[in-house]
Formats: C-alpha cells, structure tokens, sequence
C-alpha cells in the first residue's frame, strides 16, 4: 500500500503518488475527474514533471480514497526546502512568461523562414525539371548515330591451304554481335530515366574484342556483317560519353559558361564529326 511516510525526497514522494494512483486500478483521466482535476494535471505530478500544490494533492489523494493528512505530512517538510525558483513567486512566473514569449518569437520567425525556404525550394524545383528537360532534348540533338563501316576481309591466300584456313581482315575491327548487343542496351538506357545508368554502363562496361582475323568457316555467308571498323566504333563510343557527361553536367549545374569577352561558349556537337 502507497505509503508517503518514507518518502525523503521530492522522487520518493513522487513514486508513492504513483504508487497510489496505480494501486486505485483506475486510469489517470478517471482519477483526475472524480478529483475535479485535469488528467495532464494528475500526470504531470505522478510522472515528477510537476510538483503539486497543497490543495491538489488533497484533491487527489481524496479521488483515491485515502486520508490526506498523512499525505499533507508528508510533503510539507519537500515542499518548504525547495529551491525558491521553482516555487510560483510573481517575479519567476514574469522570467517565465518573458522567457516563453521569447521562445515563441525564435519559433515564429523559424516557421517564417522555413515557410520562405519552401517556397524557393518549389520555384527552385520547376527550374531544375526545365533544365533536365532541355538537357534531355539536347542529349538527342547530339547523340551519335552508329554508322560503322563494314569491316572487309582481305584474300585468304596462303593461309587457305592451312588446315585451318584464317581469313583476315583488312583494318583491326570488333565482332559485330559484341557491339549490336552493346547498342542494343543503349537504347534501353537512352531516356531521360536511364541516362545516368547509361553513364554508369559506359565507365563499367567491358571493352570489346579487337580481332584481325577469323576461321573461314565462320563465315558462310559473304553478304553478312561480322565486323565493324574498330575505329570507328571507339569514336562512337568516344562521342556518346561525352554527350552523356555533358547531360549529367547541364543538369546539376545549370550554368552556361562564357567566353572571356562575354557570350556563351558555343557546344561543339558530336555529330559534327561524322562522317557524310
């Protein structure tokens, strides 16, 4: 049974209110009703946020059906050791008061200014959508297109007699189902959505197989593509990064670079080096 007679300390005090309270059965809302007291009231002083008033605690010790004198006893001796500026005196409750008026000028003038901060994020969010639009539109206008020459086989030769005949070709050149395979997933990526897995597949993807020569007998049909140029390739591949980086740069910066004597720094356009 809650006793208040060992308490010592304002905590001990404190934990035989709730001990009380606990031992009614009754949730703190009810205790505080039947007490004509407010249920944050009841737990401010039960949980130790608040130190009671004499005539609460007896409004609460009665909603709990015990005696209040003991309870009186008890915390009289608390009560009156306790520093001044928690006791209600006219002069703490005016710092207090100043000191909350303060606070709610600080956390007006944060609100203001986070209210000012969204409204720039939003205009700053429509900005950067048009920019990554027209980077987007720009990256089209100056992607490369993969218009690689035929790699040609030279004569076989001597090497025809070999068991094994070789066919060579006449320039370094990549087996054409590596590279169709490699378009193939930049198509895929080419979107406004996939452009920066693009750039990643770019710096990570594997370089192709050079090859000079091939067995004859891989290639049955004279009219089929089983090679492209390998320069040709590489400046492709060349080209379409740089278009790429230049995407990813237009759409974090946003800024048009200028030339020393004012104006913008004309784009050199990949496709301006292509052949006609």
């Amino acid at each position: 049974m809650a006793d208040p007679d060992g308490a010592r300390t304002p905590e001990e005090f404190t934990q035989a209110l709730r001990q009380l309270v606990s031992e009614t059965g009754k949730s703190p809302e009810d205790i505080a009703k039947k007490a004509g007291l407010s249920g944050n009231t009841v737990r401010g002083i039960t949980s130790g946020k608040n130190w009671p008033q004499q005539r609460t605690l007896e409004q609460l010790v009665r909603a709990c059906g015990q005696n209040t004198s003991p309870w009186v006893n008890a915390w009289s001796p608390l009560n009156d050791v306790r520093p001044r500026a928690e006791r209600g005196n006219a002069k703490n409750v005016q710092k207090q008061i100043d000191a909350l008026g303060a606070e709610v000028d600080r956390l007006h003038s944060q609100v203001c200014s986070l209210q000012d901060s969204l409204e720039q994020g939003e205009i700053g969010d429509r900005r950067r959508e048009r920019r990554m639009t027209d980077a987007y539109f720009d990256f089209l206008a100056q992607m490369p297109t993969p218009d690689f020459r035929r790699a040609e086989l030279e004569s076989a030769g001597a090497k025809m007699m070999a068991p094994s005949p070789l066919l060579t070709y006449s320039e370094p050149a990549y087996e054409a189902t590596d590279v169709n395979s490699f378009l193939a997933k930049v198509n895929v990526l080419a979107t406004a959505e996939g452009l920066p897995q693009l750039a990643l597949y770019l710096a990570t993807s594997p370089s192709f197989r050079a090859i000079s020569t091939v067995p004859a007998y891989e290639i049955p049909d004279s009219n089929a593509i089983y090679g492209y140029v390998k320069s040709d390739v590489d400046a492709y591949l060349a080209k379409l990064r740089a278009c790429v980086h230049q995407y990813l740069r237009d759409c974090t910066d946003g800024q048009t670079p200028t030339q020393p004597g004012g104006g913008a720094v004309p784009r050199t356009s990949p496709a301006a080096g292509r052949r006609g």
